[in-house]
Parts: C-alpha cells; sequence; structure tokens
C-alpha cells in the first residue's frame, strides 16, 4: 500500500479505499482493494513536463483531460477545492490558464466507485471539446478492449487507431477478431491505441484483480480520436486505460459531464487470451 507524497484525504467501506489529492487537482491519487491488498493506480510524482502555462506534474492516478488533446489546454493543477457532501466528494480545480474548469466527484457502492466528470469552459468564444478520463494502473497485466462480435453485413463493424509513435507490430498488442488486448510490459518506447466499443466497458486484468470501467456509449460519428470511446496507453512505468464522451459545442459557462463505473473483482486470473476471452464473454452476457 502506498500513500502520495502530497496532501490527500481517504474515503472506503469494506471493500475499497479511495484516496484523492487535497491541495492540487482535480485527481483520485489511489485505490485500494482490501480483499487482495492491492493499491489499483500508480503515482508518478517525478514525471513532469513544460506547457505553454508553466511545468505540469503528472502526479498518476486517475484524472480528467479534454479531447482532442492540445497541449495548450494541458495546464499545471495548483490548487482544488474539496467539497464532502455525505457519502460524495467533490474535487473542483479553479479556472485555469486556459480557460478551463474540471471537476471529478465520486462515492463508493460496495466493491464500486460511481464518478461523475465535468468540464466547463469560461473562454470568450464557442470550443468543441469531448471529456477524457484517464486512468493509470500498475504494469504486469493486460488492457481488455471489446469488439463488435456482429459479424453479418455489408459495413465495417470493428476499428483501430493507432498513434504516431507507436508500431502496429508492437509485441504489446494482441489482436483477436472479438477483442484487443494491450499487454502492461514495460518498454521506454510508447504505445497507444483507441477503437470504438459499442458495450459501454472495458477492462485491465491483474494477477489478483480484475478491474472494469463502464461508461455511456455515443455514436462513434460524435467521437474524437478517428471515433474512439476507449484508448490505452503504456510504456515503462504504467499503462492507461482511457474512456472518451462525444465532441460538444461548449459556450461560454457551460459544461459538459461524463460519468462512469470503476468496478473491482478479485479473483485468481491468469494473464492469457484465454482468460481475457472468458472475462469478455462473461461480461457481455451481464450487459446482455
Amino acid at each position: 500500500m502506498t500513500t502520495s507524497p502530497l496532501p490527500f484525504d481517504s474515503i472506503e467501506n469494506n471493500f475499497l479505499r479511495v484516496d484523492y489529492l487535497t491541495t492540487v487537482g482535480p485527481r483520485i491519487i489511489g485505490l485500494y482493494a482490501k480483499q487482495v491488498d492491492l493499491e489499483l493506480l500508480v503515482q508518478t510524482p517525478d514525471i513532469h513536463w513544460p506547457t505553454p502555462h508553466g511545468e505540469y506534474y503528472l502526479y498518476g492516478g486517475h484524472r480528467v483531460w479534454k479531447a482532442p488533446e492540445d497541449s495548450f489546454y494541458n495546464c499545471p493543477e495548483d490548487h482544488v477545492t474539496v467539497i464532502v457532501e455525505k457519502d460524495r466528494v467533490r474535487l473542483q480545480s479553479p479556472i485555469d490558464a486556459s480557460e478551463l474548469q474540471k471537476e471529478i466527484s465520486f462515492c463508493l457502492d460496495e466493491n464500486r466507485v460511481l464518478l461523475t466528470h465535468q468540464i466547463t469552459w469560461h473562454g470568450q468564444e464557442p470550443i468543441e471539446l469531448a471529456p477524457w478520463t484517464i486512468t493509470q494502473l500498475p504494469l504486469g497485466g493486460v488492457a481488455i478492449l471489446p469488439q463488435s462480435n456482429i459479424t453479418a453485413g455489408s459495413n465495417p463493424t470493428r476499428s483501430l487507431a493507432v498513434w504516431p509513435y507507436a508500431s502496429i507490430y508492437d509485441p504489446r498488442l494482441e489482436l483477436h477478431d472479438d477483442l484487443i488486448l494491450v499487454y502492461g510490459s514495460a518498454h521506454q518506447k510508447y504505445f497507444k491505441a483507441g477503437s470504438y466499443n459499442p458495450f459501454g466497458w472495458a477492462a485491465y486484468l491483474l494477477n489478483k484483480v480484475l478491474f472494469v470501467k463502464r461508461f455511456p456509449v455515443s455514436d462513434f460519428r460524435a467521437l474524437p480520436d478517428m471515433g474512439s470511446n476507449v484508448e490505452t496507453f503504456v510504456w515503462d512505468a504504467y499503462l492507461e486505460l482511457e474512456t472518451l464522451g462525444q465532441l460538444t459545442l461548449l459556450n461560454p459557462s457551460e459544461a459538459v459531464s461524463f460519468e462512469e463505473t470503476w468496478e473491482v473483482i478479485p479473483g485468481d486470473y491468469s494473464i492469457t487470451y484465454e482468460t481475457a476471452n472468458t472475462i469478455t464473454k462473461q461480461l457481455l452476457s451481464k450487459s446482455n
């Protein structure tokens, strides 16, 4: 179990503990699964880079960003307001240098975390953006991105978006007809891929726990990044499991929200295609 070098607070129940930063953010910095004694989020206090508005520190854990990606909107997270409302925590940033204001609120429900993300635009002219949530997970597992199981018709049913710095031959990428796997293996070379997911869930499988993200599904024609609503990024420090909402035109002072649910399922898993395929079938049967 790790602790943050920055001030943080927590909420917890019999299954989970969620840690969040109290001086910068909005940032969830820890997700501790009590039944398997495992920390599911990665902290990255030493990773930082320059932006047009000052040095940006990654911190790690879980954050909300704006898509499509644009370095102008990556601003230092210097402050945060923490509001505790009964069993729900709300983390609200000030208006940053790019005129965006971000918020994450969350509560616990047994082995689940229920999250709402919000981005408010405070600029002078309308802007089109999509909410983009990014969760940094430990290496050693495999990301599961289910694909459409439609096998008839004349229209395309599956997609794969690959970033320019990534190779389609990267050994961490494994393609199957019904799912995409991305292994959380350390490598100094970045890899990122995305796809359109019609099922509303993606997962990360570790030896002792299955982490599932559930999210609303938008029309692929309204999504950024070549119609992607799920993406994963991996290098030598962590794997990111990312979800995206639809592109929305915001007028000044308007906001867009994006909800997702995390589910933590303990178990004795193997990091193989066979296990991932079995899990995919089980999750799809529950959603039907």
